[in-house]
């Protein structure tokens, strides 16, 4: 199965808040000149020590006061307005100015995301198109590790620019979030110990299988195993972490892993774990990077990074790295 879905401009970095703080130096320059024309004109009217010098001398001070509220009042809009309601709403070019392409993904899901036990490294399929990415828009790359579910959120709200942790694209994901063309193609599989013999649904009856929380993996057991009543609601178990799922079919907590298939068979092919694939389930997915709505520039520029990596073959080279091909 071919599983591949066959420059940006450089922008001067520069501070978020610059006109923000040359309208901040104009209105306290204006407001330096108005008290030294206001102090001098009071010195003029009043040459002479006087009861009424006392009221002179009270109205300078007046205003300093009155300059000092409006001041703190303008820093508290700009700066204070700047960090709680951000004016720089396009992600590029909040990417471009903060020097950084901050991704979310979870760990593990090999080969596509994983954590290097000695150099706690991230790596993967998805964190070198990633670097790719970051590479190509000239900023430096940072990952933030996560729950799966959690990462839609995270986009919404700005917490990360994108998220890539073979994040299927869904109709339903999409009502919330916005996703770049794809870039690899997926199934279904059903990962089991090595002296089970599990060859089709049915003959799953009665099992107990666990899933990956907020994965079309687990959808699909919502729909095809539990609604027909195959297996009961409650011996579908979804965990947050996917290491825990496949130990848990080891030590014969579960009989079932529904997982897509190059992580199944990246654990079939260790011949230490004890597991094997039963069967795989054709559900065509196409994986793709989350990033927010209504950001076409950004999603533009990723896109031209993907389809780069599609056209000169080595999103191709990738894969057959991380032996992602053909499964």
């Amino acid at each position: 199965m071919n599983n591949i879905i066959k420059k940006t401009n450089n922008a001067k970095k520069c501070p978020i808040y610059d006109t923000d703080q040359y309208f901040l130096s104009d209105v306290l320059l204006n407001l330096i000149i108005a008290i030294r024309d206001d102090m001098s004109d009071a010195t003029e009217k009043n040459p002479s020590p006087a009861p009424s010098l006392q009221k002179q001398k009270k109205k300078p001070w007046m205003i300093i006061g009155i300059v000092v509220v409006v001041i703190v009042a303008l820093i508290a809009v700009v700066v204070l307005g700047g960090f709680l309601n951000p004016t720089e709403t396009d992600v590029l070019k909040k990417v471009q100015n903060r020097g950084q392409l901050i991704v979310g993904t979870q760990v593990p899901y090999a080969p596509f995301e994983y954590q290097n036990a000695t150099t706690s490294k991230f790596e993967g399929i998805d964190m070198e198109i990633a670097q790719k990415v970051a590479d190509a828009l000239h900023v430096t790359l940072v990952i933030k590790s996560m729950d799966f579910d959690p990462l839609f959120g995270a986009v919404q709200t700005g917490q990360i620019d994108m998220a890539i942790s073979s994040i299927t694209i869904t109709p339903a994901r999409e009502q919330t979030v916005n996703f770049t063309i794809p870039y690899y193609t997926a199934n279904q599989a059903v990962l089991e110990k090595s002296t089970s013999n599990y060859t089709n649904s049915s003959s799953l009856s009665g099992t107990k299988v666990v899933t990956q929380l907020g994965t079309t993996g687990s959808d699909w057991v919502n729909t095809n195993l539990v609604t027909p009543g195959i297996i009961t609601a409650a011996n579908h178990v979804d965990l947050t972490d996917v290491s825990a799922a496949a130990t848990g079919v080891q030590d014969g907590i579960y009989n079932a892993f529904v997982v897509d298939t190059p992580v199944a068979y990246g654990y079939a092919a260790d011949a230490t774990t004890g597991l094997s694939v039963g069967f795989v389930i054709p559900t065509n997915e196409h994986y793709g990077i989350c990033i927010q709505q209504n950001q076409q520039n950004f999603r533009t520029a990723v896109d031209n990074v993907i389809q780069g990596m599609i056209d000169d073959g080595s999103m191709h080279a990738l894969l057959l790295k991380y032996h992602a091909i053909g499964v």
